[in-house]
């Protein structure tokens, strides 16, 4: 039942993120999963993904079918997890605080990708200012 439980989570996280209108475009995705797989097996391991900026617990909440990589979707699900779990006020975006509680520590990096300049990230902006980061 916990493993049901965890599975309708995680399958819900990009729902709730949709319903607040933050839908990032497949352009935005696809770039930042090239980032995060530099050998372009089409899977991001676990090592990818931390230096790409994903956590553990997001890895691990994603890898839905425990194959130890995630896919474009996985992929996606983690950051998602990632953002909702730095956005204790569920608004949809995340401040400088929310920002880097969430990894994006950097000011500089925070500021290029808030592309709208309210000072907050959207889920896109999110994986853009995590796109830009990684190494």
């Amino acid at each position: 039942m916990k493993v049901l439980m965890t599975a309708l989570t995680v399958a819900l996280i990009p729902l709730a993120a949709l319903a607040a209108g933050d839908k990032p475009t497949d352009a935005v995705v696809a770039a930042a999963f090239k980032k995060a797989d530099p050998d372009n097996d089409g899977t991001v391991s676990w090592a990818e993904a931390r230096k790409f900026g994903i956590t553990k617990a997001a890895f691990d909440q994603s890898n839905q079918d425990n194959d130890r990589t995630l896919d474009s979707k996985e992929f996606l699900a983690a950051i998602t997890y990632q953002f909702q779990k730095a956005n204790p006020d569920e608004d949809g975006t995340l401040d400088r605080k929310e920002a880097a509680k969430a990894g994006i520590k950097n000011k500089k990096l925070f500021d290029a990708a808030n592309a709208d300049n309210d000072g907050t990230l959207d889920l896109s902006e999110y994986i853009q200012a995590l796109t830009l980061q990684a190494k």
